[in-house]
Parts: structure tokens; sequence; C-alpha cells
């Protein structure tokens, strides 16, 4: 499983990527103060995280403009795209003036800023899975695929160590005059990546011959995850979009819309909110909150993920993520009332359970995403399903979970993950009930109904 130029050019991307997206999570409560009227240090924050969830709503956006352009172009081209359009505002927010002293027009810039980096990561993750996991054997679809799950895992983990650095050595008038700019002017970083890629990376387009302006037969000879068998049909294909709304494909659509909600919602809650959950909301503060953080999710998380995608390789993957969401329903509401009474040991423990359950569940996920669609609409689809499962479940669950803790007190968050579990076990049902063929396994498995039936349901 030797990884090639393309392939560690791709994941080092991730990794900026999502180390560029993370960072406003982290510095969320110093934003807070300076970009948004002064108020209680509470009504700031969810302020703040208004604007945090904002750049999801525009992830489906970004997801359909960069599957659009890796589908019908190659997927080389989709992944410099992201990466160029989130250096860019990430640069820009560590210019940004405060509030102190141009007023709202400091807000609206920062929403823009947010905004595109919204558009940016929308594209990205699904950019990155398919460009690293194409390249690759089908039987390593998980370990490659869990790959860039620990890539973006690092890349928060930096974000993470770099506001425990700056908390660390500098004053709170230090960092809130000009230490929260460093990580941010950092985020260039990518754009050097995106740069390499184009130049050394080579452009991997499996399309080339399938849109085009003639009608012809479309042999879909690659199962599915949620595949019913070949389809040799006749049609003129010129869009990708058009075509993953095809009625082939509905199901994937719904499942892959479904299945990413919890990976979403427990990421977000655990290892991006939690810091700020436990340095700044709970009363008394958990001492190391953020290094706690830290060594939990790459510990607890990231190292599991990559295990846990090389197992469902050899084993089923539905059902190894079937029982992660079982497992993370169940547990996490229990570990964050652990957390709650704001002891070190027993938080990091606690934090680290959240992480190794669902590590079961996010490990497999970036394979099972990759095999639910066809080659032609691959990017696009699965971009579209994937980043509205996160739009709902990950974008405002920190506002959800700050507002909860305001409101019911500090175990209140535990709801979220029995909540998004049951939406994405549901989607996984769907996509175990109907799955012929998997594709990546090499496994063959029982329809649970009939080819009519689907129809009907559809």
């Amino acid at each position: 499983m030797a990884m090639d130029i393309e392939t560690v050019l791709g994941v080092a991307g991730n990794v900026f990527e999502w180390y560029d997206f993370a960072l406003y999570g982290y510095f969320s409560d110093i934003i807070a103060q300076v970009f948004f009227p002064p108020a209680s240090e509470s009504s700031s924050l969810l302020w703040s995280y208004v604007v945090f969830g904002g750049a999801f709503l525009m992830r489906p956006v970004g997801g359909m403009i960069t599957g659009h352009t890796g589908d019908l172009n190659g997927r080389r081209g989709a992944l410099v795209m992201s990466m160029v359009m989130m250096a860019v505002p990430t640069f820009a927010m560590g210019c940004l003036p405060s509030y102190e002293r141009v007023g709202w027009i400091s807000t609206l810039l920062l929403v823009v800023c947010r905004l595109l980096q919204g558009m940016s990561v929308g594209g990205q993750l699904p950019s990155s899975i398919v460009f690293t996991v194409e390249r690759q054997a089908k039987e390593n679809w998980g370990y490659f695929g869990a790959l860039v799950v620990f890539a973006s895992g690092i890349g928060v983990l930096i974000g993470n160590i770099v506001g425990a650095i700056l908390r660390s050595v500098l004053t709170d008038e230090e960092l809130y005059a000009w230490g929260w700019r460093i990580p941010f002017l950092s985020g260039i970083v990518i754009g050097l990546v995106a740069v390499l890629i184009q130049l050394f990376g080579q452009e991997y387009n499996p399309n080339a011959s399938f849109y085009s302006q003639q009608r012809h037969t479309v042999t879909i000879d690659e199962p599915t995850q949620l595949s019913y068998g070949t389809e040799v049909t006749t049609y003129q294909a010129t869009h990708p979009l058009r075509e993953s709304f095809r009625r082939e494909n509905l199901s994937a659509l719904i499942a892959s819309a479904l299945v990413p909600m919890l990976a979403g919602a427990n990421y977000y809650v655990s290892f991006v909110w939690m810091a700020v959950y436990m340095e700044t909301i709970l009363d008394p503060p958990v001492k190391g909150a953020f290094w706690i953080n830290a060594c939990a999710s790459f510990f607890g998380h990231s190292i599991p993920s990559v295990c846990m995608g090389w197992i469902s390789d050899k084993y089923d993957r539905v059902t190894m993520m079937m029982i992660g969401a079982v497992g993370t329903g169940l547990v996490s509401p229990i570990m964050i009332w652990v957390i709650s009474f704001s002891q070190t040991v027993p938080a990091f423990f606690a934090q680290f359970t959240i992480g190794v359950v669902s590590s079961l569940f996010a490990g497999p996920m970036p394979a099972w995403l990759g095999e639910t669609f066809a080659p032609h609409v691959r990017l696009t689809a699965g971009s579209l399903g994937y980043n509205v499962a996160i739009c709902i479940s990950s974008g405002f669950s920190p506002l959800l979970a700050t507002a909860l803790v305001h409101r019911f007190g500090p175990v209140a968050p535990g709801a979220i993950y029995p909540f998004f579990a049951v939406l994405s076990f549901v989607g996984l049902f769907v996509a175990k009930r109907y799955t012929r063929d998997n594709g990546a396994n090499g496994r063959s498995q029982e329809v649970g109904v009939n080819q009519a039936l689907i129809g009907s349901l559809l």
C-alpha cells in the first residue's frame, strides 16, 4: 500500500485545508470579542458560532461547483481550485480590522471570508477522498480513505495546538490585540501545496470520454454500494449534476445525505467545540482543556480511525459503521456527563472514549462514500450528499451545544449524539438493505427487495 506523490500531496493538502478551516473554532471566543458589538461574553460567543455555522450553508454550493469540475474535467483541477479558495479568505481573516475600529464592516468582512471558507471545504474533502482512493486498488479503499480522515484530524489538531500554545505564551491583552491573527496569516501555506499539486500531480479524469455531445450506450460496470445490477442505457450525458439526479442514483443520494450526519456532528461537538466548552463555558474550567482536547483527538480519534478504515477492508464496512453509530449514540452522552465535573484526568478519558467509539463509524465512512456512486457521478453526487449532511448536522452543532448548556445545563449537549446517530443509522440501514454487491470489498450480498419494489419506493 505504497503512496505515490499524488497521494502524499493530496493528504498534505487536506491537512492544511482543515487547519485553516478549524482555526475559527479554536479562536471563536476571541473572535466573539474582536468582531462583534460589546455585549455579555455568552451573547458574543453565540453570535460567533452563528457565523461559524454560516460557513456550512455554503458547503453544498462549493461541493456542487467542485464536484462538477472534477467529474467533467478531472480530479486534480478540482482539488487545486478548492485549496486556493481556502488560502485566500483564511489569510484575509488575519488582516481584518476589528469592530472597535470600523464597526459593523468588520463583522460583514468576517462573514464573507467565512462563507468563502465554507465553499472551499465543501468541495475539498470529497475531492481529497476521490483523488486519493480512485488511484488505489479497491480492496485498500478503506485504508486510504481513512487517511483522508486522519489528515483532516491532523489539520484540526495543529489548529488546536496552535491555539493552546498561543494561549499559554501570550497574555490576554496580546492574544486579543494581535496574537490570534498569526495562525490565520499562516493559512496561506495551503496555497503552496496547491501549486505543488498543479506542478507535480498528474491529472486523473476517469470520465474523459463519458460526457460527450453524442448519444451513446452507458454501461456502469463498477458495482457500487447501492447498485441493483449493471445499467445499460442509451442517452446523451452532458452534465454531472443532471446525471447525479437520475432515478438510479436517488437512493444513493438519500443515503449519502443521512449517513455522514453523525460523523460531522460528533467531530465538531467532541473535538472542536469541546475545547471551548471545557475552557470557557464550564465553571470551574477544566485545567489544560486545549491540551486534553488535542491528545484525545489524536490518540482517541485520528489514529483509531485509520485502523478502523483498514479493518473495514477485511470485514463488512456497513456493519462496522452501524456498530459505531449505536455505540456513539449510547456512550457519548455519558462521557459528556463525566466531562461536566471539570476534572482533568476523567475529562481526558471521557473524550478519548468518545473518539475511539466514533472511529468505528468515521474510519470506514470515506470508502463507503466513494463506493456509493459510480465514477461518472462520484464526485458531484458524493459532494452534494455529503455536504447536505454536514450542513444540517455540523455547522450549527457548536451553537446548539452552547445554547443547550445555557438553557438546560452542562450535560444537555449529550442529547446531540443519539439524535444524529439515529439519522445516520437509518441511512446505513437503507444502504445495507438495498445493497446487492459491495465493489470495494468484493463480497456479494443479498438484495432485500426486488427491482420493482425499489422503483416504487423511489
